[in-house]
């Protein structure tokens, strides 16, 4: 089962669209999904501040910025 991870903050309209593609990939797939807020961590902070949001699966950043829904349904596929 792959493990999908969002790293964003609050207040992120393009880290809210992301969420919304992810919860709806989530329920049709098995998978792990979690979300970081970078906030709470000061190197998570400096690390992604400038890129978010940004998704990894299983630890291999996948996605940055703005993301698209086509985007998101491609992660599973093995696409971008």
């Amino acid at each position: 089962m792959p493990t999908i991870m969002l790293y964003s903050k609050a207040g992120c309209c393009l880290c809210d669209q992301a969420r919304e593609y992810l919860e709806e990939l989530a329920a049709e797939h098995e998978l792990e999904l979690r979300e970081i807020d970078i906030r709470r961590d000061p190197a998570l902070f400096e690390r992604y501040r400038d890129r978010i949001p940004v998704i990894t699966v299983n630890g291999e950043e996948r996605l940055e910025g703005r993301i698209e829904a086509s985007d998101v349904r491609d992660l599973l596929r093995g696409g971008r």
